[in-house]
Order: C-alpha cells, then sequence, then structure tokens
C-alpha cells in the first residue's frame, strides 16, 4: 500500500458578520478554490481585535479580512498580508424593473456611495439620482439609521410600491435578503449600452492575513496572484489620494490577457490601445498577461471625469502605481483649479472639475 498523502492543516479565522462580504466570499472560496494537499478549518468572528488575539496566540494561521478593513485599521504589529482571495462581487448593482438604458425618462434612483450617484448621473442625466437619506428628508419620510441590509429593505419596499424606480446596492446584501427583483451590474467594461462603472477601491478584495514568517509556498498556493497585485497596487495609490475625496474616487486594478485587449480596442474603436499592442505586422508585441490600471473621479454632475488608464508589466505594477499617483495629483490640481483673468488666456474661468 503507497504511503498516505500529508496534508498542510491551516486554521483561518474569519472576521466579518451576516452584513460583511468576507464571510460569504470565504464559503465559496473553500466550495470551488481546490486545496491539494491542503486542508482548511475556519471559526467566524465579528470582533477584529478577539480575532487578532487568536492570530498572534497561534491559535489561528491566517486571518480572512476585508481589504477595505484592513487598510483602515492601518494593519497590525507582528502581522502581514500573506495573500488575497480571488476578488468576487467588486461592483455594485442596480435593483431595477429594467436595464439603466430602458427606464423611464426622470426615472429616481436611490445610492447611497456618492461615487455610483455621479456615474449614474454621467450615463443618464435625466435621472433623478438621490442619496437616501436625502430623499427620505425631501418626501418627509423615516429612513433607518442603519446602513446595509436595514437601509436595503427600506429602499426596496419604495422600488416595490413604485415610489422609486430603483436603488444601488452590492450582491452579497441582495442575496442575504433573498429579494424577488431583477438585479443590473453596474459593470466595469462597456457593453452593449451600458456604461463603464469602475468600483469603490479595495471594493470585493478579501485579505489573507498571517504572522511573519507563515510560508510563502503556501500563500501562493492558496492565494490568487490578481487579488494579491490589486492590493498591493490599489493600497499604495489610495495612500497618497487625499481622503476627502475617495467617495467619489473609483479603481480597479487587474490582469488582462492581450487578446482580450483587443477585442475590447475593436468594440470600442480605439485605434491607439489596438496599435500599441501590435507591431508593424499586425502581429502581438508580448503574448504574456498585463496589468491593467484605472482610477477616475467624477465631477459634481456626472458631465466631466479625469481618468487615467496604464497597462504594464506584471513584475512594474506597484512602481507604476506609484509613479501614476503623482502624475494623477498634478492632473487632479490642474482640472480642479480656477482660471485666474489673464491678458494672453483670457477673462477668469471657474475650475474644469467641479468635486
Amino acid at each position: 500500500m503507497g504511503a498516505e498523502a500529508e496534508f498542510e492543516q491551516i486554521r483561518l479565522v474569519c472576521i466579518g458578520g451576516g452584513e460583511d462580504s468576507t464571510p460569504k466570499h470565504i464559503r465559496q472560496w473553500m466550495e470551488t478554490q481546490p486545496l491539494e494537499d491542503i486542508e482548511v478549518t475556519v471559526q467566524f468572528d465579528k470582533d477584529l481585535t478577539s480575532a487578532l488575539e487568536i492570530l498572534g496566540e497561534g491559535e489561528a494561521d491566517l486571518l480572512a479580512i476585508s481589504a477595505s478593513t484592513w487598510h483602515l485599521c492601518k494593519g497590525a504589529p507582528g502581522t502581514r498580508v500573506a495573500t488575497a482571495l480571488p476578488r468576487r462581487d467588486e461592483n455594485h448593482i442596480l435593483v431595477a424593473d429594467d436595464r439603466p438604458g430602458y427606464l423611464p425618462h426622470k426615472s429616481i434612483i436611490l445610492a447611497e456611495n456618492r461615487l455610483q450617484r455621479r456615474q449614474l448621473r454621467r450615463y443618464r442625466s435625466d435621472f433623478r439620482v438621490l442619496d437616501p437619506y436625502a430623499f427620505a428628508d425631501q418626501t418627509e419620510r423615516k429612513a433607518p439609521t442603519e446602513s446595509g441590509l436595514t437601509l436595503q429593505a427600506w429602499m426596496e419596499d419604495l422600488r416595490a410600491t413604485k415610489v422609486i424606480t430603483g436603488y444601488v446596492s452590492e450582491r452579497h446584501w441582495f442575496d442575504a435578503a433573498n429579494i424577488d427583483a431583477r438585479r443590473h451590474l453596474l459593470m466595469t467594461d462597456v457593453r452593449d449600452d451600458s456604461a463603464r462603472f469602475l468600483p469603490s477601491p479595495l471594493h470585493g478584495l478579501t485579505l489573507l492575513i498571517s504572522r511573519k514568517g507563515f510560508p510563502k509556498s503556501i500563500s501562493e498556493r492558496i492565494g490568487d496572484a490578481e487579488s494579491l497585485t490589486a492590493w498591493l497596487c490599489e493600497q499604495v495609490i489610495l495612500e497618497q489620494i487625499n481622503p476627502d475625496i475617495l467617495d467619489r474616487v473609483g479603481m480597479i486594478v487587474r490582469h488582462r490577457q492581450v487578446h482580450s485587449l483587443l477585442n475590447q480596442a475593436e468594440q470600442e474603436k480605439d485605434l491607439l490601445r489596438s496599435t500599441s499592442l501590435l507591431d508593424g505586422e499586425g502581429d502581438v508585441i508580448d503574448v504574456t498577461s498585463l496589468v491593467e490600471i484605472l482610477i477616475e473621479v467624477v465631477g459634481r454632475t456626472g458631465e466631466r471625469t479625469l481618468l487615467l488608464e496604464r497597462l504594464v508589466h506584471k513584475e512594474d505594477a506597484v512602481t507604476h502605481a506609484r509613479l501614476l499617483v503623482v502624475e494623477w495629483e498634478n492632473l487632479l490640481k490642474a482640472v480642479t483649479t480656477e482660471h485666474a483673468e489673464d491678458i494672453r488666456l483670457g477673462p477668469a474661468r471657474p475650475a474644469f472639475l467641479d468635486l
């Protein structure tokens, strides 16, 4: 008889309650990720402090936490980001009876996040896109003080009774509430009648945190390289951006295959992109996948946008992310600065972009 395979035993503690996406991501990962010779046991905890104590005392090997939460708490002493899980549900959803392009004129859409409000105004200027609490004040209704599932239930009741046309939510909230309604993904890429809706920074990313010294070989086997690249680049960019404007900034970092980029360039009639990827004979210059970095900020009315895009090699992604922030800050200053009266340039003018 052959010797039985030895299994790596990994104990994982997951942070998040019923309204958080991380427990859902962990369960999906456990169901779909092939973990050869690795056995993972999971316990769930709602409190970050107690979970860090469990990790620090050696009662767990890894801690699963959303990237946005880890970024806000600035990490913890003696720990490091071991890897990241495959990114899931990074885009918000619109709950409505039809796709955004087919909704009635002057539809009322509620969205708690400022970024999605501005993106929807950019997509259709006739939409009445409002903050749920502003809408409650205008219509003398009482909105719940809690966000998440409670606010979603309140907005769903308004939609079901035709008071509003739709509202923006998150996929894990929609699934948890088991709502019988149509949902439409606010997609990153342009398709058919849709527009580009970049997600909020770090949205949909789940990190695995370890103590220092956790084997890198195991991290690479259980983690997702694309998601780890996204974390490394996005957190570098976020550290340099003014926190006051983060609620209106969209961002995503992802791996892209060259043929996928060429197909997108053909659909969008982007001659510059297609020629940059092909040589004079029309052959692909480099078949290796690239890292795409997209960051945008949308003006108050949605009419104007500042968007930066980079395609770089994987090994240079973090370096280019740092360089991109410098260019971003220079451009943002230029487009948000008022123009003083000048004999040569003309009369005084307001800034190009109103944040």
